[in-house]
């Protein structure tokens, strides 16, 4: 299997390609031509894909796409070739899972299958900017107390001493370092110091901070996980691939990341569906990874709890849980804000639609499309963990009924979604309780969602 130094070869080798002609002369012409080819077609009364034949044509189309367009390099325009037997054997050879975390917060984090009654890992937390280091212990110390809980997302500190954080700066060399720190000292006044964190280090925005932050004194262990992200749409760059170098050659577990953009140059649902399946086996083949994690994020509305949005990731879901062993984990991004009853509904559609699509594990749905800062709260990633353990062993097609239901209730409000409140305002820094307000409404919506069927 060909390596990060093979495939840096081919990026400074490879045919030379402007950007626009490999958006306009490949991307977007074999993206409609395959879905055409494999039939792969978009239903939206059925947002929980149930077709096996379905996922299993999107998987052989994104096998035939990736060898078609080749995966663009930013920095040397030029195209990395991939041949179809490099992905094969790729795939033949993924491990069943890998370890993460320390002493008894350690785990072993493995693919689901359809109908699985295993309960999903649950990755909890988002990478939300705190504004403040007392919000971010806050943050973090509750979600090391959600039960389920089998690994972390710290949040991100733009700012030190007031100073806006700049990328490539010594400011993001100091706020990397603190991030992580203080997520562990929050995990351990939680009683959970070996959980992994496994989001990177949200406050660096350039490979320099990555590598800065996964200082073995202070920042990230070999048993937390990197995310490297591929750009949009099927490109890399240098600062992705310098990532990748030094975290494989330290041994770190490489969390292959894609968030392809519905609507954008992939298209509509189904050109969506194959480009985020294409991910999965770049992930694999290129970065190497030990899991993946992924979304389509709506080019109109900035979430993932959108009909079309449900019914690709459900679909591509679908098509990994049947076709490969890759750990992958769910991220949604919800339009609505903290204490809102819109805010739930999106994200027990979200979760319901990922755990029956056989997704290894889901992440809390980010509030508010994860931009208000402090708009996240522990009451949060509480909710979709439970959800998440009660609706493992489900069938699609009840899951598709309930979902459907929910839709009713909020996407219709999605052109102007409630903010809802930052963490401050509904939670008590003191306490690190929810307020009287919000404890109702968490009381309220759970009754309503319990008289709909949902456990």
């Amino acid at each position: 299997m060909p390596n990060l130094i093979d495939f840096m070869e081919r990026a400074t080798s490879g045919p030379i390609v402007v950007e626009d002609e490999f958006n306009l002369k490949r991307l977007i012409p074999n993206t409609r031509k395959i879905v055409k080819e494999y039939n792969i077609t978009y239903s939206p009364e059925n947002p929980v894909a149930a077709d096996d034949s379905l996922a299993d044509r999107l998987f052989e189309a994104a096998i035939e796409f990736i060898i078609r367009t080749g995966i663009y390099c930013d920095d040397t325009n030029r195209v990395i070739q991939i041949e179809k037997d490099e992905i094969i054997h790729a795939l033949q050879n993924l491990p069943d899972g890998s370890y993460f975390g320390e002493g008894r917060d350690r785990n072993k984090f493995v693919s689901r299958r359809l109908d699985d009654e295993r309960k999903p890992w649950c990755h909890v937390g988002t990478g939300i900017v705190a504004s403040s280091e007392d919000i971010a212990l806050a943050q973090v110390d509750g979600y090391g107390r959600v039960p389920q809980a089998n690994s972390i997302s710290i949040p991100a500190f733009n700012r030190i001493r007031e100073m806006q954080v700049i990328g490539g700066s010594p400011l993001e060399i100091h706020a990397a370092s603190r991030a992580v720190q203080a997520g562990r000292k929050a995990l351990t006044n939680a009683g959970h110091p070996g959980l992994p964190i496994m989001n990177l280090i949200s406050s660096a925005t350039t490979s320099m901070g990555t590598i800065a932050g996964s200082h073995p004194a202070f920042g990230l262990r070999p048993s937390d996980g990197w995310l490297i992200d591929f750009l949009a749409e099927m490109k890399v760059n240098f600062e992705t691939l310098n990532r990748l170098a030094f975290i494989q050659l330290t041994g770190g577990n490489i969390g292959s990341t894609a968030l392809p953009i519905l609507g954008g140059f992939a298209g509509g649902a189904a050109g969506t569906a194959l480009v985020m399946t294409a991910y999965y086996l770049l992930g694999i083949l290129l970065f190497q990874g030990t899991y993946h994690l992924t979304c389509p994020v709506h080019f109109r509305y900035g979430c993932t709890t959108t009909r079309d949005s449900i019914w690709v990731l459900s679909v591509v879901g679908r098509a990994a849980s049947r076709n490969i062993n890759y750990p992958d984990i769910a991220l949604g991004y919800a339009a609505a804000g903290p204490q809102t009853r819109m805010y739930f509904y999106e994200a027990a559609a979200f979760i319901l639609s990922s755990v029956v699509s056989g997704f290894g594990g889901v992440q809390t749905v980010h509030p508010a499309k994860a931009i208000i800062e402090d708009g996240v709260t522990p009451l949060e990633a509480s909710f979709c963990a439970e959800l998440a353990h009660r609706f493992a062993g489900k069938q699609a097609d009840e899951a598709n009924e309930l979902v459907n239901m929910l839709l009713e209730k909020y996407e219709h409000r999605m052109e102007m979604p409630p903010s809802g409140k930052r963490f401050q305002e509904c939670f008590n820094l003191k306490t690190e309780k929810p307020t009287e307000d919000y404890q109702k409404l968490y009381a309220d919506v759970k009754d309503e969602l319990i008289s709909m069927g949902i456990t």
